[in-house]
This record gives structure tokens, sequence and C-alpha cells, in this order.
């Protein structure tokens, strides 16, 4: 597995100083709520400050398998949702293609085309955003678990492919790859989901389409919430995103030269 640490910038994070600004990997192992939104202009600001408002961990601009060639809306949008991320140290992402991710520069990015390769994905969008799968078979969750280049998946629809990321990757096991539960997820089915083995969950039309987006980010992030918390395995996990605590070595003593030169 990609030590993803390494994607902490230098300088944000310092163990036992905690008013600094936590680095991307150890948002993303602390992360529960992904929100999923469409590119639809100017909704998006107003949705993603919802959503951040709410609880949710991330944000992400969903243009899936789009053409290439850009236009300002991904811009436009990708940065209303930077800007309200900011009131919450929110995690930004994408879901679309290497080449636009590598422009908009995401904290997180899912690749959409199942046939990319996540290793040349790395050399197209740099080292400090993390990449994700999108996995819906078996065996592309096996697949992404056992790939390097690999950070996070996204897993679904259905209970079945659910339970079988939680038989190789147990949410409360601080090595697995942190991985969302997806597809149609509602408040209502939120529970179930949780108890086919997920601690995390990726949404979308449940927090868009409601009268109160941010009522209802607060509300399944509540339920992942007392899900993770009445859990006491995944204290572990949370310790673990923060890595181990720093030995200090201060060398060997140094013998102070005698006060009585005689020369």
């Amino acid at each position: 597995m990609r030590n993803v640490g390494r994607a902490d910038p230098p300088g944000l994070w310092q163990a036992g100083d905690v008013t600094a600004l936590m680095g991307i990997a150890t948002r993303l192992k602390l992360a529960r709520l992904i929100h999923i939104v469409a590119d639809e202009g100017d909704a998006v600001g107003p949705v993603a400050r919802a959503s951040y408002a709410g609880g949710a961990d991330a944000v992400m601009l969903d243009e899936g398998l789009a053409e290439v060639v850009f236009d300002d809306s991904a811009q436009a949008g990708l940065d209303a949702i930077t800007e309200a991320a900011r009131a919450t140290q929110g995690l930004t992402a994408y879901f679309g293609r290497p080449v636009r991710a590598a422009s908009l520069s995401p904290d997180l990015f899912l690749l959409a085309d199942d046939e990319a390769d996540p290793a040349r994905t790395r050399r197209i969008v740099g080292e400090w955003t993390l990449i994700g799968r999108r996995c819906n078979e078996k065996e592309e969750i096996e697949a992404a678990l056992a790939h390097a280049d690999v950070d996070f998946l996204v897993v679904g629809p259905g209970l079945r492919l659910i339970r079988h990321t939680a038989e190789l990757a147990p949410a409360h096991d601080p090595k697995s790859k942190p991985w969302f539960a997806v597809g149609g997820i509602t408040i209502e089915s939120l529970p179930a989901v949780i108890r086919g083995g997920a601690m995390r969950a990726a949404v979308g039309g449940a927090i868009t389409r409601a009268s109160n987006p941010e009522a209802a980010a607060m509300a399944m992030k509540d339920i992942l919430r007392e899900a993770w918390n009445a859990d006491p395995r995944m204290e572990a996990v949370t310790a673990s995103a923060f890595g181990p605590s720093p030995n200090l070595s201060f060398g060997k003593p140094v013998t102070p030269p005698p006060t009585d030169l005689r020369l």
C-alpha cells in the first residue's frame, strides 16, 4: 500500500498542535460523509455551503465521463466548493477524468473511467491529490484495495458489495483503506448500510434534493458519527489518522569543557 501519509504537504500538521490545519490524508481517514453534487452552475456554491455546514467532510463535483475539453463551469464549480470548504476545513473532491483533475487540483479525485490506470493518473494529478476508485464489482474492489496508487474507494450500489468490502477491508481496521458506500443512500437506508459494515457514505440526492440540505447533511452525519462512536474499535482508526506519536531524540549529552584551563 502506498503511504498516504506523504500526501500531507509538509508543515500542515504537527502532532500536538491542535490549532494547525490537518493534512489531506488525515482528514480523509477521519471522513464519514461525502456529498456528491452535479455541475449545475450557480447552484453548486449554496448547496456546498449548506452541506459543509451540516457536517459533510467533502463535497465532490460530479462530471463523470464528460468530454475532456474544458469549459468554465467545472472550474467555477470547484472554485465554489473550495470557497465553501474554507469555513470548515472540508475536503474538495472531483469525479471525472485525470486531465480535468490535474487542472482543478482537488484534494480528492475519483476516477470515472474504469480503464484508467491509477499509477498513470498519479503522474498526471500530482502528489498531493488523493486518488479514489469507483467500484461496482467485487473484482474492482479487490483490485483497488491491492493497488498502491489507490488511496480510497467508493463502493456500490448494493449491500452485496458493501459486505464484500467490509470482509476484505474492515472499517475498524486502521490498516484498511478508507471506503465509502454509495448508491442511492437515503437517511432511511443508511442504518442498513452501516449494519452491512460501512462506516462512511457518499450520497447525492438525499442532500441535494432535500428541502433543507444543511439539515439533511447533519442528520446523515449524526447517524454515521453515532455508529462510529458506538464501536470502540473505531478509536484505533481515529488514532491512526494522526500517525505514531513522535519520538524525540536529543543525541548524546555534551560534556562541558573544564573551567580551569592551563595553557
